[in-house]
């Protein structure tokens, strides 16, 4: 048997030479002086020999420990040379299926029917607070655990932001999280969805729905838009908005071509499908959309036209070329001192007071495109009623006029 003494005095000669311990294992000097364990065996009564690795990186004490794992392998009928290529094989297809390859596998196989946004979405919570944690995770080893602490961890950040308090992001990380284990079952590189288990962890907020503007605060609005120190554009954008009840993306993506002055109406025309994969939705629901122009409507878009010619857009933003931001009309009503008002507000506002008005509720909720059913009968209903909404919007921005 060997010992580390014995060891060291083997000395290099012309030609590879092995000496053995016991049980098959013996080690291996080679000319160039380098020593390597080797584990010698039959399988199938035929000879074979794996290398456990160089001495004296690898201990005598290790290489007998290896050599007794290899013998109780093979007396289960398991050849140990073959088991050491299918675990090294598990290990490189491990590396290749971490839950960063899977998701980016994922997405390419998605963005052909989903939009730019979709994938932006994604992409975003992949680098904020997904990937950081479990990215480089081969996706089977990822646990419920980890996505709990990917939740909590993105609770934390919103909360530290100001921006909210989380629970409605952390439920869309899940949600994420979800898609990429689920596409992985299909492909057959997963069993179970860690995600299932954390379906009710956190709970969905309260929603605050929009309230109706108080009197109080109706008597500030126009006068607060008029001294806003804001572009035109952004000026005339929040009284159409008031005016029109449309949505903000709605005015926000409010195209010229979209006018009429002849027949005073704004209509909204159903997205292409390329428009909706490329982000360019019109509306919330893509549906074709008519709102009648009450003479304060018409002064504004003759202003806007005359103001921004070259533009495209009925409301340009900083670059005639480009929608106003996102975040532009909220944010103005913010510098004037009514952060508490949202834009929706005035769609709220403007659905009581023309209730309140005894106006035909299918009129009301057709004109806030609250619409229910097929594409074809939302426009048919759009130009049944068109007569009778006209007068309702005039009524509607008079009633914006009295505050």
């Amino acid at each position: 048997m060997l010992n580390d003494l014995k060891i060291k005095q083997l000395k290099a000669q012309d030609k590879v030479y092995r000496v053995a311990d016991h049980s098959g294992l013996c080690i291996e000097v080679r000319p160039t002086g380098k020593k390597f364990w080797r584990f010698r065996y039959r399988f199938l009564n035929k000879p074979q020999m794996l290398t456990i690795g160089q001495y004296p990186e690898i201990s005598l004490s290790y290489a007998r420990t290896k050599t007794n794992e290899f013998r109780e392998q093979l007396a289960k009928n398991i050849d140990p040379i073959t088991l050491k290529k299918a675990e090294r094989m598990e290990a490189m297809q491990a590396q290749e299926e971490t839950f960063r390859a899977i998701a980016k596998e994922y997405c390419e196989h998605k963005k052909k029917s989903k939009s730019k946004n979709w994938l932006y979405i994604r992409n975003l919570a992949y680098d904020v607070d997904i990937f950081p944690i479990i990215g480089d995770k081969p996706i089977k080893d990822v646990s419920s655990v980890d996505v709990k602490n990917i939740m909590d961890s993105a609770i934390k950040r919103v909360l530290k932001s100001g921006k909210g308090t989380g629970e409605n992001k952390a439920i869309s990380i899940r949600q994420i999280i979800a898609e990429i284990m689920q596409y992985a079952i299909i492909s057959d590189r997963l069993i179970n969805d860690p995600t299932y288990a954390l379906r009710g962890y956190i709970h969905t907020p309260e929603t605050e729905n929009a309230q109706p503007v108080s009197s109080k605060d109706q008597k500030l609005i126009m006068p607060s838009i008029n001294k806003y120190k804001g572009s035109i554009s952004t000026k005339n954008a929040l009284k159409a908005l008031i005016y029109t009840m449309l949505r903000t993306i709605e005015v926000r993506r409010g195209l010229k071509e979209y006018i009429d002055f002849e027949a005073r109406t704004w209509t909204i025309p159903i997205a292409s499908k390329s428009d909706i994969l490329n982000g360019k939705r019109n509306m919330k629901k893509n549906r074709i959309h008519i709102v009648p122009l009450s003479d304060q409507v018409m002064k504004i878009l003759r202003a806007q036209f005359a103001a921004y010619p070259d533009s495209p857009y009925i409301f340009p933003g900083v670059n005639n070329n480009s929608m106003i931001a996102p975040t532009t009309l909220n944010q103005s009503f913010r510098n004037m001192g009514l952060g508490h008002i949202t834009m929706h507000d005035f769609r709220a506002t403007a659905s009581t007071s023309l209730n309140e008005a005894n106006y035909n509720s299918n009129w009301i909720e057709l004109q806030l495109a609250h619409v229910k059913g097929d594409k074809v009968k939302a426009a048919y209903d759009h130009a049944k009623w068109l007569n009778d909404r006209r007068k309702m919007m005039q009524d509607w921005a008079d009633m914006v006029d009295d505050w």
